[in-house]
């Protein structure tokens, strides 16, 4: 049972975990539960909306200033009806595209200022209204069924235009008589209601009109039977609502009117037209959706605002889109599945965007969302899919999970998705070892993607590293330095109409358009005088232009009307353009500004839009007639390649993109704040971004961000940010304010300043910034190649303005500055001139740059401000050491002897021959005694080595003397030795040491080195007196028994039996009594009877001693054998006692305390002592 219990919970927890598990991957999408009721009835999404297509539209407009008035209108025929008012007075045509592909199905031309494009609910007729003209085309052939005008007619302004419900009745307010009638068939004008209403909307269902005057007053009138009279419009009630209104609608099911005067939405009921909503902050008509649900309305106003999402239902707000900046109208798509917003922009930037749902938030529309449920809390890829949905590198990792998404061997990959290489980064650069081109670099070094330093690149072939080249991307190295730019410079006659300027790499020449059709291109000099023009062909006008690296082709793209982009080239040699070649087919265009050249010129990338208007990224060899590279997935309006062409990035405005330019391969993303620029530096580390007042850095090797500055305070912007020809400064043109209507000070227009930066890697210093400009327009500078001058355009009818530099950012133009060259740090004078440029010692040098400040008066100097004298001291022409520069008479090298004197010959380091070292021995040759020095370091302060000198003037040199301190005027041998150094007691016996045998021929080895002079010696060098014949360790000199055993010898030389030391005449070897007076008289033993007396006593005590020690050593003994018996009942063994080694008799010891002592054998301890009775030797124990 027990068992039993326990198993059961066991099954019910695995059940439990099985049950509440989540399946990994849903693919059907499953709306949230709000959702799901709120659309219950409707086709219009109610989340998130983005961009799913656009196109730009040429309306015209070729200034700053964009259109003010657009209209969008839609059919249930999937026809978008636009039109943009254009600019200048130059009304433009109603264009129609089909709404799948944006193909163009009609154009309507027109001249006159539309205020009504609307299609009948049908979508078989199209009603177009201005003030001046009515009419209605029928959309199956485009032919006119309706033509009115007011010149014509009565006189009176077309007001307002509207359908009825089922597309036979048309009418047009006046505000005279109910206006205009038109019914089909035959779209004859009929008779209609009398009102003198503006603003008129039709039922959606009913025989009903709806008319409102400029005072509010409103009229009903319904289509009856009148007795006698038939069918008439009647009026059948009044009302009134806001006044003045100026858009007038029907909700789709005729319960509500619709109105708005400029600011706020008005909805009345058509029960009984009371008020029953407002919508505020809103302008313009109201767009309902086709399903009647929803409609648009325009938020704040038509140029910033947004397009907001209404219900029907309850008239609240559900959700708005974010639209661009700039005047815009909006409609729904046939099937409300799209939004069409018509955006107005300057320099003809005016675009047609669609915008679709976008259900799972992540910036992609649900019909390009590849993976439609990405999580909320990650960010997705243009296909909509986030790292935990896709698997780039194919290793069977998620990206979210895999640590190397890019894996080149999927083979040999570990857990995280890595294979080795990318887990190795043996230098510490930050790159993987599997991408790093350059493995050598140092940890804190500044990479760039392929894990290459500024010292181990070289980007122009120069031989140089970036690292130390002036100019790291120019062959040569004289690149200008200019810190600041002055905006009040020289204006260039004839050059007002021409925009669009591009300067050839070289700087030779200068691309642009001409306004005001700006579709023919120009090639022009330096001075904007034009040399040549390349027409466009037919109707068409060029996308995009760019000039090759070298600066000897410019590449014209253009797209014509079978949706394929070709390209034409215009050779600067020969200046003959070529034949147009197709290079992309299903393309509408190229995106203007992104054809970019790879730094050799090899390759060609570009952003283009195909037949769906979708942008792709296309990347060509130099021929362009091979595709490297396609990628849909993204929409880069900007690209740069890597300084080696092996990387190409891209840039949206939210983001960048990295392709492998040799493998032709995507390979990552990275969100970015939103910039309209993206450069990299000239290191290649790093990438400069610009957004509002801000510029980002980001790292290129890791796409994060790297540095933020701000340049200025808020609500300023920089327009541009361009690097200096030696890559080591930015200039960034920041636009402070700009005003076109109402401005506070009454001044319209623009407000700019420059700003320079110092720039190394990824970090940005403030250098320079010139005086605040004000100019009628925003301006942009364009700046020469090599910074010859930089252009400006102040407003869109002025000619272009040469600025003048400031090369050293002093605030004073070169053309005033008395010191163009001041350091940045110095504070200048009226004149521009620092005190560090004072010229102190009066040699035409200022201080700053004189590199000898104490010049003597009246004496010639170089241009580096030093004298003869300064740079070479004795004149020799071999420059001093420590000489700044090379003196007026170019004094070269490094003077190693200084104080040479006049006249005398030198080499090339300045030494005469007595200052030099011919033998390298440290001294010079006037000093130098010895001038062939063998041994390197071993001179004497003569310039002597060892094999030189004799230092002990024996005739024998150092190197060879074996003795070096023999006495002056000494006999030597031929070592150099005297028979003193060699034999030291004169002896003939020589020295032990002894390096020869001296000029006696010492022999042997003297172990006597101290025997006294003239005394006869042995073989060994020893006289009798240094030996010890008898061997007891006493010379005989000083041996009184010369024939003592060693073992028992005194100090003396004497032995116990040869020694009597009382004088009683018994030796001390036999004497009892060893003190023995010399008055007393000793026996046989040596003792007197008064030594007896007192031994007797002593033996008396000695005996009774002797008697108890005897008594206590029987009690010990009993003890220890009983202990002994006690210890054999516990143990079976029982070890003896060592046996005891005792020395022969005629062994002699050494006198101790009197008493003769040995240690037997030797180094034993074991000691015994001889009985003074017995002779015999005793052990002490």
């Amino acid at each position: 049972m027990s068992s039993r219990l326990t198993i059961l919970p066991f099954f019910l927890s695995i059940l439990f975990v099985l049950c509440s598990t989540s399946p990994i991957h849903i693919h059907e999408f499953s709306p949230q539960e709000d959702d799901t009721q709120a659309t219950s009835g409707r086709s219009v999404h109610y989340g998130d909306w983005v961009i799913h297509r656009e196109i730009f539209v040429d309306d015209g407009c070729r200034s700053y200033y964009g259109s003010d008035y657009l209209i969008t209108a839609t059919s249930t025929l999937d026809m978008l009806a636009i039109y943009s008012e254009g600019c200048d007075d130059e009304n433009g045509d109603v264009i129609v595209y089909n709404t799948h592909d944006l193909s163009l199905l009609h154009t309507i031309q027109n001249s006159d200022s539309l205020r009504d494009v609307m299609f009948s609910p049908d979508g078989q007729y199209l009603a177009l209204r201005s003030p001046e003209t009515f009419s209605v085309v029928e959309t199956a052939t485009w032919t006119e069924v309706v033509s009115q005008s007011r010149s014509t007619g009565d006189n009176f302004f077309f007001n307002s235009v509207t359908w009825s419900g089922d597309s036979t009745r048309v009418i047009v307010a006046t505000g005279n008589n109910g206006g205009h009638m038109y019914e089909a068939p035959d779209w004859n004008e009929v008779e209609g209601a009398s009102s003198t209403g503006i603003l008129v909307t039709h039922h959606p269902s009913e025989e009903k009109i709806w008319y409102v005057g400029s005072d509010g007053s409103g009229n009903v009138y319904e289509y009856q039977d009148v007795p006698l009279a038939g069918k008439r419009w009647v009026l059948t009630r009044s009302f009134t609502i806001q006044s003045p209104v100026y858009d007038l609608a029907a909700s789709p099911d005729g319960d509500a009117l619709i109105a708005n005067d400029g600011s706020t939405t008005y909805v009345y009921s058509t029960n009984d037209y009371a008020l029953s909503d407002t919508i505020t902050y809103t302008v313009g008509e109201s767009k309902f959706s086709h399903d009647g649900t929803s409609f648009l309305q325009t938020i704040g106003s038509y140029s910033t605002g947004d397009i907001g999402i209404y219900s029907t239902m309850d008239w609240d707000f559900e959700r708005d889109l974010d639209v661009p900046y700039g005047n815009k109208d909006a409609s729904f798509s046939a099937n409300d599945s799209e939004i069409f917003v018509l955006v107005s922009g300057g320099y003809d930037t005016t675009r047609l965007v669609g915008y679709m749902p976008d259900q799972d938030e992540d910036g992609v529309d649900d019909s390009k969302d590849q993976c439609p449920e990405t999580p909320p809390e990650e960010e997705s890829n243009t296909s909509g899919c986030s790292s935990s949905q896709r698997d780039t590198d194919g290793d069977g990792i998620n990206d979210k999970f895999d640590d190397c998404p890019r894996t080149k061997d999927t083979s040999s990959v570990d857990a995280k998705g890595c294979s080795v290489s990318q887990l190795l980064d043996s230098d510490g650069d930050g790159i993987a070892d599997s991408d790093d081109v350059c493995p050598n670099s140092t940890s804190n070094s500044k990479t760039d993607r392929n894990g290459c330093s500024p010292v181990q690149r070289d980007s122009d072939g120069d031989g140089l590293s970036d690292e130390s080249d002036k100019c790291p991307l120019d062959a040569f190295n004289d690149c200008p330095e200019n810190v600041l730019w002055d905006f009040n410079g020289t204006q260039i006659e004839n050059s007002k109409d021409y925009g669009y300027l591009e300067y050839a790499p070289n700087g030779n020449y200068i691309a642009a358009r001409k306004s005001p059709s700006y579709g023919d291109v120009f090639v022009m000099d330096k001075d904007l005088s034009v040399v040549y023009t390349i027409y466009a062909p037919g109707d068409y006008y060029f996308n995009d232009y760019e000039w090759s690296p070298d600066s000897q082709e410019l590449l014209l793209t253009i797209s014509n009307d079978d949706s394929e982009c070709e390209f034409q080239t215009w050779n600067v040699q020969t200046q003959v353009l070529s034949e147009l070649q197709m290079f992309l087919s299903d393309c509408r265009g190229v995106r203007a500004d992104s054809t970019t050249y790879s730094h050799d010129g090899n390759m060609v990338a570009l952003s283009a839009y195909n037949s769906g208007y979708r942008v792709e990224t296309i990347l060509l060899d130099s021929s362009m007639q091979s595709i490297l590279l396609q990628d849909s997935n993204f929409a880069p309006s900007m690209f740069q390649f890597s300084r080696d062409g092996g990387w190409l990035f891209g840039g949206d405005g939210s983001q960048i993109i990295v392709w492998d330019a040799q493998n032709y391969e995507f390979v990552e993303t990275r969100a970015m704040r939103g910039s309209d620029t993206m450069q990299l530096t000239s290191d290649g580390g790093h990438f400069l971004l610009h957004s509002d007042e801000e510029i980002m850095t980001y790292s290129a090797a890791k796409l994060i961000t790297a540095t933020t500055i701000a340049v200025t305070e808020n609500d300023s912007e920089i327009i541009d940010i361009q690097f200096s020809k030696n890559q080591r400064m930015i200039y960034v043109t920041v636009l402070l304010e700009y005003c076109s209507w109402r401005c506070d000070d009454g001044q319209e227009g623009a407000t700019t300043i420059l700003k320079t930066y110092s720039i190394d890697g990824g970090n940005l210093s403030f250098l320079a910034e010139s005086e605040v400009y004000r100019s009628s327009d925003v301006v942009a500078p364009l700046y020469h190649p090599d910074e010859e001058v930089v252009l400006i355009k102040p407003g869109r009818n002025d000619n272009y303005i040469s600025m003048t530099k400031d090369s050293d950012g002093d605030g004073f133009n070169n053309s005033v500055d008395a010191c163009p060259l001041t350091d940045i740090q110095w504070v200048v004078d009226e004149t521009g001139c620092s005190e560090e440029q004072l010229d102190d010692d009066g040699d035409g040098v200022a201080n700053f740059v004189d590199l000898c400040v104490d010049s003597p008066a009246g004496v010639s100097t170089d241009e580096n401000g030093c004298t003869e004298g300064q740079v070479d001291e004795d004149f020799d022409g071999i420059c001093n050491d420590d000489a700044p520069s090379d003196g007026p008479s170019d004094c070269t090298g490094e003077d190693k002897c200084p104080g040479t004197s006049t006249g005398v010959s030198i080499d090339s380091n300045g030494c005469s021959w007595a200052q030099q070292d011919s033998d390298g021995d440290g001294v010079d040759n006037g000093n130098d005694l010895c001038e062939y020095t063998e041994i390197p370091g071993d001179a004497d302060a003569n310039g002597c080595d060892r094999k030189q000198r004799d230092s002990d003037q024996d005739s024998i040199n150092d190197y060879w003397d074996a003795c070096e301190a023999t006495a002056i005027g000494a006999e030597i041998d031929k070592s150099g030795c005297s028979d003193l150094q060699v034999d030291t007691d004169m002896d003939l016996v020589c020295n032990r040491d002894a390096p020869s045998q001296g000029p006696s021929n010492c022999t042997s080895i003297d172990t006597c080195p101290n025997t006294v002079l003239n005394e006869s010696v042995d073989e060994n060098g020893c006289s009798w007196n240094q030996r010890d014949d008898d061997m007891d360790g006493i010379f005989n000199k000083f041996d009184l028994c010369p024939n003592t055993l060693a073992d028992s010898v005194a100090p003396n030389g004497c032995s116990a039996w040869q020694m009597d030391s009382d004088g009683d005449g018994v030796y001390d070897a036999n004497d009892e009594c060893a003190n023995t007076g010399a008055n007393q008289i000793a026996n046989a033993k040596g003792c007197s009877d008064e030594q007896y007396q007192l031994k007797g006593a002593g033996s008396d005590e000695n005996s009774l001693t002797s008697n108890m020690l005897v008594w206590v050593a029987g009690v010990v003994v009993v003890v220890l054998i009983g202990l002994i018996l006690m210890r054999r009942r516990g143990s079976d063994v029982f070890e003896e006692a060592p046996s005891i080694e005792y020395p022969q008799y005629a062994t002699r010891g050494a006198m101790r305390d009197g008493m003769e002592w040995i240690e037997y054998p030797s180094g034993s301890q074991q000691w015994f002592y001889r009985d003074p009775s017995t002779q015999q030797w005793v052990h002490r124990k």
